[in-house]
């Protein structure tokens, strides 16, 4: 603020910065129409009174008074002395609203002005780092994100699955065939004792070559079977497990597929020969 003295403002400005001098800012606007006259008076009065509060660093009277002024005498100079009492007293926001309320009033020096513009400029870039300051740091998110599987995994379990279904449907119809197989020789064996039993070389002749036609199928069902048994098996296996480990350690799964092969068999039929055919063995 300003006494009607330049140079005493001047001097005032200079040693004391955060004083509010005894008489407000002299502005060129004219007094409100039909105004009594003794109210600039009582408003310079209430002024001082003012002034006095905010020497005392009785902000809030000093406010209360500056504003019983102004609704007496309605000079910008008053708004402008509000915001500087507001400014002292650490409240910027209203020292910025009283600041913006005087540049805007009509007939204001423009010495005034320019002060006035000046105290907003930096009191508005100071309330900015404020509230930057004040806003909480944002914390990176530590919940673990469950992870879903690739499409490249995605792909590989599916190819197990069909691996899977396939391998159980070989089981089951190599195990089936095996049974089968297993009646038939059966029922070699049992024509191949009839031949030996009967009386007449012709009735042994018929019973032997029954007994060699029931043997073929059951050695070629037995074959079968247990071939597709051992493939379906593999393929089963072939599904456990991911193999050796990251500690390069092997699995159950994976020893057994390694170990398990098939091979080929010879040994005695249910008819009484000699037959070729297929055996599931490894080592475990």
């Amino acid at each position: 603020m300003h006494r009607t003295n330049p140079l005493v403002s001047a001097l005032v400005a200079a040693l004391v910065a955060v004083t509010v001098v005894a008489a407000p800012l002299h502005a060129t606007a004219a007094p409100a129409e039909g105004a009594e006259a003794a109210a600039p008076e009582g408003a310079d009065a209430l002024s001082d009174a003012a002034v006095a509060a905010f020497k005392a660093r009785e902000y809030d009277k000093a406010v209360d008074l500056f504003q019983q002024a102004y609704s007496l005498d309605p000079q910008p100079n008053y708004l402008f002395n509000i915001g500087r009492v507001y400014e002292e007293k650490g409240d910027l926001e209203k020292a910025v609203a009283n600041y913006q309320e005087f540049v805007k009033q009509p007939g204001v020096d423009l010495e005034a002005r320019e002060n006035a513009t000046a105290r907003l400029k930096v009191l508005r870039q100071t309330l900015d780092q404020l509230r930057e300051d004040a806003e909480p740091e944002a914390k990176p998110d530590t919940t673990p994100v469950a992870e879903g599987p690739t499409p490249a995994e995605q792909a590989a379990a599916a190819k197990k699955r069909k691996m899977r279904i396939a391998g159980y449907s070989l089981l089951g119809v190599g195990g089936g065939a095996l049974v089968i197989g297993a009646v038939f020789g059966g029922l070699a064996v049992g024509k191949s004792n009839d031949a030996k039993d009967a009386a007449f070389v012709d009735d042994k002749l018929s019973l032997r070559q029954e007994a060699k036609g029931r043997a073929a199928v059951g050695d070629g069902l037995l074959i079968t079977g247990g071939v597709l048994a051992a493939a379906g098996l593999a393929l089963v296996l072939a599904t456990l497990g991911k193999g050796r480990g990251k500690a390069g350690t092997d699995t159950a799964a994976s020893r057994v597929r390694r170990g398990l092969a098939v091979r080929p068999a010879l040994g005695p039929t249910g008819a009484g020969r000699w037959g070729a055919g297929l055996s599931l063995g490894g080592s475990f």
